[in-house]
């Protein structure tokens, strides 16, 4: 009797609008074509706004294993090109000026494009037609997804064991660093040991849009909470400007362009495609916006669609509807009004 009258109500951090707006967009969008994928919302506090994954249990049913998946915070992917943004933070933590490296990226013999690293038998190779890219410093290579670019930052700048740290900072399994020492060019652009769950793809997004101080992320804000942890600096304040500007490149003239074309609202994001052995390439993109406002105005997020195949493709799209549920929602302000 004293258990049944116990309060039970949980405060949650979780937007029910924003989450039902999520929760209908990806169903819509991955029902019809059997994927499976996750969408995590937060702002640049930490306090998560909508938690989503597909598939969902479905009322008066009893729910699959698959079903009962929380794949928003407890699905690990490879991360693919989403985890360039950590290697440049481990870049830019070891110094400050590694945003002016420059690298090469050229066309190999079998056609494609990248480059070969001495001492690495396998060749470092780009997206099938893409073009070779030339020499980038590190805000072209974020901007056009360079793997050529994030593999030679890996090895000649970065190495195993701070790669290895900075992602341990992030909470981010990344494997032992005699593992990724053993992927080192590869890890370096999100392939190999590295795996990451959306919520930590999206909490990465944010410490950029919060200036560089990663938020430890909640959910539940009444006094059951125990992720009271405070905001921790990760990311010097001018790496984090760079990494935001060079993220907003991404959505005005890289590899996100088509995707949020004619959007009356400013995002900054990285997309992802995360190759696996067998079948198609896992899609993410993850971002922030609005990119000219305020930290405390901005909502970070992350989208992941398995076997959703480049991240330009499937998971951008579905960050764009989710981004704009959220202005229609007044979460976020549309231009006119944040001005």
């Amino acid at each position: 009797q004293s258990l049944l009258a116990r309060d039970c109500d949980v405060e949650t951090t979780i937007d029910i609008r924003l989450q039902l707006a999520a929760a209908e967009i990806l169903r819509t969008r991955l029902q019809d074509v059997n994927k499976k994928g996750a969408v995590v919302v937060m702002n640049a506090a930490g306090d998560v706004l909508a938690l989503v994954s597909w598939p969902a249990p479905v009322s008066h049913e009893q729910p699959s294993p698959d079903e009962l998946l929380d794949r928003a915070r407890y699905g690990e992917y490879p991360p693919g090109s989403t985890f360039k943004l950590v290697t440049a933070i481990a870049a830019l933590r070891l110094d400050p000026k590694a945003m002016q490296h420059t690298y090469s990226c050229r066309r190999l013999g079998d056609g494609r494009v990248g480059t070969i690293i001495p001492g690495w038998r396998r060749p470092i190779r780009d997206d099938i037609g893409d073009h070779a890219h030339g020499t980038l410093n590190m805000a072209n290579a974020i901007t056009v997804s360079c793997n050529a670019y994030f593999a030679q930052l890996g090895v000649y700048n970065v190495g195993a064991k701070a790669l290895h740290d900075t992602a341990g900072l992030f909470g981010i399994p990344a494997g032992a660093v005699a593992d990724i020492r053993q992927m080192l060019p590869f890890a370096a652009y999100g392939q190999g040991p590295v795996v990451i769950t959306p919520f930590k793809m999206a909490r990465v997004a944010a410490t950029i849009a919060a200036g560089g101080f990663m938020p430890q992320g909640r959910w539940v804000m009444d006094t059951s909470n125990s992720r009271t942890a405070a905001p921790a600096a990760l990311v010097a304040p001018e790496s984090a400007s760079f990494l935001s500007n060079a993220m907003r490149s991404v959505v005005t003239s890289g590899t996100a362009r088509a995707a949020m074309s004619g959007l009356d609202i400013s995002v900054a994001g990285k997309t992802g495609t995360a190759q696996l052995d067998a079948g198609e390439p896992h899609s993410w993109f993850a971002g922030f916006a609005p990119y000219d406002a305020p930290a405390e105005k901005r909502i970070a997020f992350a989208v992941v669609v398995e076997h959703g195949g480049y991240g330009a493709k499937f998971a951008a799209p579905i960050a764009r509807e989710v981004i704009k549920a959220a202005q229609r929602l007044g979460i976020v302000a549309a231009p006119e009004a944040g001005r």
